[in-house]
């Protein structure tokens, strides 16, 4: 599937992340930790129904710790990802 081509692409585990100017907003208006944003989009899973082509990627990842699953939408390049909006999700 397409996902799998853009995925194989580039490494996300060692890629550039960048943030979207709404990114920073929406952290600061949810009071997100950025560090975990950054570690949802490198080993969080995919979400097909929200991805789209040609480079329109969603992650979600659950931290049990503190009960919360982030979703992140990102824009795959060439040479890095950038995170385009995030929110955060009590529990799964």
């Amino acid at each position: 599937m397409w996902t799998e081509e853009l995925l194989n692409g580039l490494n996300r585990r060692k890629a550039r992340v960048t943030f979207d100017p709404h990114a920073l907003d929406r952290a600061e208006y949810w009071n997100l930790d950025l560090e975990k944003v950054d570690d949802t989009v490198r080993t969080g899973s995919v979400v097909r129904g929200k991805s789209e082509k040609p480079n329109k990627l969603c992650f979600k990842k659950y931290y049990g710790k503190e009960n919360i699953t982030y979703i992140v939408m990102v824009r795959y390049y060439i040479y890095l990802i950038e995170v385009k909006t995030v929110w955060p999700k009590q529990g799964r």
